[in-house]
């Protein structure tokens, strides 16, 4: 038993205890399921001068719509309205009750009446409203977070609980999605003796489960009844994040030429600020302008580097550098116009380099074809001639052979 629990009851017994009023202690709602059974827990006090009066003879009576409507349940009687029985003992002002099967469409305002010998018979003035359901009442979530509001890091307790208006048929509990750590789902008792099923869940926020839906669902598994869900949202803040800046075109531009800087970032809420800077080349950012966007006009005076500064009221963050290059015209012409002549004369010259090549392979084969016979017929003739001087100088005539001859002595 809780200490909250304990000093309820301490507190009533020491208020009976000096009590000189008709008192009763009792739910004032209770949420029915059709067909299943209803517990009221029930406690009452009494007059000091009733209670020896106080015995077993005391019928216990329940009245509906008021305090003088028809009886529903008797303790003594064992045909009633309602099917039920008085579970308290009522020697000890107990009048716990349970109806059994509970009706459809037999949503009503319940009294209690002591009928006992004179002089005490008396109605409660309290009565408890039960509300018939023919599917099962969601279940409460609480998060003890005002407007459901967190800043990212903080560590969240989500407490699901319904009451049991039948004790002898306990739901399932169950959560989605499931984050971080959970508590078995127990049983517990409020302060008018009522059985709650209750479950909890701690996890941190964390920009993953901002707007995201988290639920809670109770359902029985006898009854076939549909499960009954109850869900909330949070909205994680936090500060900005992944800044991103854009260039439009990205490559370098001509001058005169627009270019337009875009931010994106991710916070919640959303960026409140935004702010550009540009790079003057000594590590000092210079501020430009404000917002999202920042539109140029190509000049040599606005190449460099840009970046953008974010802000929201939880923090700041701010881009990597993004570039802004600039092409001049004349440059640009004077480029063109080199290359273009360039080109031309590479072409010229390769192309009178192929005419002369030609010109002199053609004179080549001309040359060819002529020396080749003339060289043949000069080294013949040259032969011939050769050959007939050498002949001429060598041969001898018969005359010259006799005469030689005759000259030498016999």
């Amino acid at each position: 038993m809780s200490g909250l629990k304990v000093l309820v009851v301490i507190i009533w017994m020491f208020r009976g205890a000096a009590s000189d009023k008709w008192e009763i202690k009792m739910p004032k709602k209770i949420d029915a399921i059709s067909g299943f059974c209803v517990q009221i827990p029930c406690q009452f006090e009494i007059p000091e001068s009733f209670k020896q009066y106080l015995n077993k003879s005391v019928e216990a009576i329940w009245k509906k719509t008021s305090i003088d409507g028809p009886n529903v349940l008797s303790s003594e009687k064992t045909v009633s309205l309602l099917k039920g029985n008085v579970i308290g003992n009522i020697l000890d002002k107990n009048c716990t009750t349970v109806f059994h099967n509970f009706p459809d469409g037999f949503s009503e305002t319940f009294f209690f009446r002591l009928q006992g010998p004179e002089p005490l018979m008396y109605t409660f003035q309290q009565g408890v409203n039960i509300t018939v359901h023919k599917d099962v009442p969601p279940p409460i979530l609480s998060s003890y977070v005002q407007g459901m509001e967190v800043l990212e890091g903080t560590r969240l307790t989500l407490t699901c609980s319904t009451v049991i208006a039948c004790p002898s048929i306990q739901p399932w509990m169950q959560w989605n999605p499931q984050l971080g750590e959970q508590l078995t789902p127990a049983l517990q008792e409020d302060e008018f003796g009522q059985t709650l099923l209750a479950s909890s869940q701690m996890f941190n926020a964390i920009p993953l489960i901002d707007h995201l839906n988290i639920s809670c669902s109770v359902l029985y598994s006898q009854g076939a009844k549909r499960p009954a869900e109850t869900s909330v949202t949070f909205r994680v803040l936090y500060a900005p994040r992944n800044t991103i800046a854009l260039v439009s075109p990205s490559d370098p531009v001509s001058e005169g030429s627009v270019v337009v800087l875009s931010c994106h970032s991710d916070a919640n809420p959303a960026v409140q600020r935004y702010e550009w800077y540009k790079d003057s080349g000594i590590g000092k950012l210079e501020l430009q302008n404000q917002g999202q966007t920042l539109t140029l006009i190509a000049r040599s005076t606005v190449q460099g580097l840009y970046v953008c500064k974010v802000y929201n009221n939880y923090g700041t963050d701010q881009s990597r550098p993004v570039a802004v290059g600039i092409n001049s015209c004349q440059h640009s012409l004077a480029l063109y116009i080199i290359c273009g002549l360039l080109t031309f004369f590479l072409i010229l010259i390769t192309a009178v380099d192929l005419v002369k090549y030609k010109s002199l392979l053609k004179r080549l084969q001309a040359s060819e074809r002529l020396r080749g016979p003339m060289t043949y017929d000069t080294l013949h003739r040259t032969s011939d001639s050769v050959y007939n001087v050498i002949q001429t100088k060598d041969s001898r005539t018969e005359d010259d052979y006799e005469n030689r001859n005759f000259g030498k002595p016999k």
